[in-house]
């Protein structure tokens, strides 16, 4: 083949080429700047901080508080204080309460399931009183050497004590499951 055919073929190719339609390309979104983009979580971020200082406020509900509500840290008011026990009065704490039934809600600070458990423990210490005893027990901080002892390994672990004795034990916020057996062993 002489360079005039090859020269004559890539031509046309060239041209059947340049006759199409050139692909659709699709309209991308333009990214806002650096700067617009803190802006918008700097006002997200206000906005939040406006939220939780709302539901922080005494006789705040979660209406006026909005959303905030939901994820504020702190447990409600509602029912009734739960006692803190240390290493220090743990089993006096337990032998106290004798053939009554003893809860120890084992948490820890950072815990979420252990905060958001808390305010149905409150609720079951109020309406059980007498009956049965709920107690907190930080097992994280001060407690640590108590809690390793306890084999506590997750946040929560409730023990059940009647007599002084453990009679069950239970991981996990699982507000039935718990019910059932505080009331099997009350």
């Amino acid at each position: 083949m002489n360079a005039a055919v090859c020269t004559t073929q890539s031509l046309a190719r060239t041209q059947a080429l340049a006759a199409r339609p050139a692909p659709r390309r699709h309209a991308l979104p333009v990214r806002a700047s650096r700067d617009a983009e803190l802006k918008k979580m700097q006002e997200f971020k206000a906005g939040l901080n406006k939220h939780l200082e709302a539901s922080k406020r005494p006789g705040a509900t979660a209406a006026a508080a909005g959303d905030a509500a939901a994820v504020s840290t702190e447990a409600p008011a509602a029912g009734k204080k739960l006692q803190e026990v240390t290493q220090e009065d743990f089993y006096a704490v337990i032998n106290a309460a004798g053939d009554r039934l003893v809860v120890v809600d084992c948490y820890t600070d950072w815990c979420g399931p252990c905060k958001m458990i808390l305010p149905t423990l409150q609720q079951w210490a109020e309406e059980l009183e007498g009956r049965c005893d709920i107690v907190k027990f930080n097992c994280n901080k001060a407690n640590k050497e108590l809690g390793v002892k306890l084999g506590i390994k997750v946040a929560p672990t409730f023990l059940l004590y009647k007599n002084g004795e453990q009679v069950a034990m239970m991981t996990g916020a699982k507000a039935e499951q718990l019910r059932e057996l505080i009331d099997k062993h009350m």
